[in-house]
């Protein structure tokens, strides 16, 4: 793979990959260049802005790690005032849904393009290469988009409830229909299920796929069924080839104090992208106080996450070293899906085993005692917890209250506006948010069940 220029700018990385804007509304207009060469293609993919900065992000804004106090409420627009209490919207254009089928539009394009490339000996490995990363953009924007917009998976209903659009073509007159729930997941399994015998080990930046980065992946796709045996199997093959992680008593890994104590691109980052900009910013939203307090006092993510201010909580702890929200695949999370496929396996020591080797870098240096815990239910639960306060705004609280709402944990988000309570009680269908008004009136695809 080309070598990636980068630029660091305001604490945010800009990446620069020369020659990509003009192929990005190619086939819109017959005049445009179309790209022919597996540079071109590669260049297409390499378009880090497109592809990896706009991984979903509603449904992280619609859970409950966070609150919007009432006079910042009263400054958020109409369709933010509606998505914060769960109500329909009806919003258009620029959103989760379109930058997502962005990323799968240019995947399938390359695909396509690809396929009237001949492969030879002297360009198998950039062929497959570009393949794997294609195949990978397409099912990870699949996966985000399932947890998103359909509901929660589960075997006895996947096959009837409302999945996503699997487009699997670049030619705009191909008639959008919604699939189900199951067949979705089916593609995304089977797009990176391929990806791994075409990409390296190793890629030469995290903005691009590799292996253990499809295996991250996996992971999440199983996770989110609920098929913890298929979870395990792939977050062991991640572990098995990236398993370090920060220090947080090192000040050259994780600066405790600063603005942003995480640099970008850090040890624990397998793949780089970054959720779509929302309301989860210090200017609109605070910390929910319960999951703040849920911290150790020697636990030092509470001083590398949040910064106290006001009497409210601020989140600092993004691993893009900036106020960008993170939301690709690392270290640490592998370790929490292990941990919790162990434990449901009944492998309790093994599980702890992964949990303690977490947060002994998590806490104070002395501090940490070990959990040995010998009922399976309260592994899970200890697990459970630590997950949600590792991973925060990572974009995987939404997916994990479906799932787990679908075992019975019964987990009611609540907000406050204006002295009124607002509930969304488990398994409900808004937990499927609503599809944009554009493309259901234009598409003439169903709308999600209220």
């Amino acid at each position: 793979m080309k070598t990636i220029i980068i630029s660091i700018t305001l604490g945010f990385a800009t990446l620069i990959f020369g020659a990509c804007d003009k192929y990005l509304d190619v086939q819109s207009n017959n005049k445009l260049v179309v790209p022919k060469e597996l540079d071109d293609l590669q260049k297409l993919l390499d378009n880090v802005r497109v592809m990896n900065n706009n991984f979903c992000s509603r449904g992280e804004k619609a859970c409950d790690d966070y609150y919007v106090p009432e006079n910042n409420y009263k400054g958020l627009n109409d369709m933010e005032k509606l998505d914060y209490i769960w109500e329909d919207s009806q919003y258009n254009f620029s959103n989760d849904w379109s930058s997502m089928y962005n990323v799968v539009y240019i995947a399938n394009l390359v695909l396509e393009r690809l396929d009237k490339i001949d492969r030879n000996e002297q360009n198998a490995a950039k062929w497959d290469g570009i393949k794997g990363v294609a195949l990978f953009f397409r099912a990870n924007s699949y996966l985000s988009l399932l947890w998103t917009y359909a509901k929660g998976f589960q075997q006895n209903t996947a096959e009837t409830d409302l999945g996503i659009v699997l487009r699997e073509t670049s030619d705009f007159n191909v008639k959008s229909v919604r699939a189900s729930v199951e067949d979705s997941y089916k593609k995304v399994i089977a797009d990176l299920e391929t990806s791994i015998s075409l990409l390296p080990l190793e890629s030469d930046h995290v903005v691009q796929p590799s292996k253990p980065a499809v295996y991250g992946v996996l992971a999440r796709a199983h996770l989110s069924m609920r098929q913890y045996d298929l979870a395990l199997k792939y977050a062991d093959l991640y572990l098995q080839r990236r398993n370090e992680l920060l220090d947080y008593n090192n000040s050259n890994e994780v600066k405790l104090t600063a603005a942003f104590p995480f640099s970008l691109f850090n040890k624990e980052t397998t793949f780089y992208m970054e959720l779509k900009a929302t309301i989860l910013t210090n200017a609109y939203s605070n910390i929910d106080s319960t999951l703040y307090r849920s911290y150790d006092p020697n636990d030092l993510r509470k001083q590398a996450y949040f910064k106290l201010a006001a009497n409210t909580v601020n989140f600092k702890g993004q691993y893009s070293g900036s106020t960008l929200l993170f939301g690709g695949v690392a270290t640490d999370e592998m370790y929490l899906v292990r941990a919790e496929c162990l434990a449901r396996a009944g492998k309790l020591v093994e599980a702890q085993a992964d949990l303690n080797k977490l947060l002994a870098t998590r806490y104070k240096s002395g501090t940490y005692k070990p959990y040995l815990l010998t009922e399976a239910g309260e592994v899970l639960k200890v697990i459970l917890s630590e997950r949600r306060k590792e991973l925060v705004y990572r974009g995987l609280r939404w997916m994990d209250i479906k799932r787990l709402n679908l075992e019975g944990q019964e987990i009611v988000l609540k907000r406050v506006v204006d002295g009124k309570e607002y509930r969304l009680l488990p398994n409900e269908n808004r937990y499927a948010l609503p599809l944009p008004a554009d493309i259901v009136r234009i598409a003439g695809i169903p709308q999600n069940p209220r």
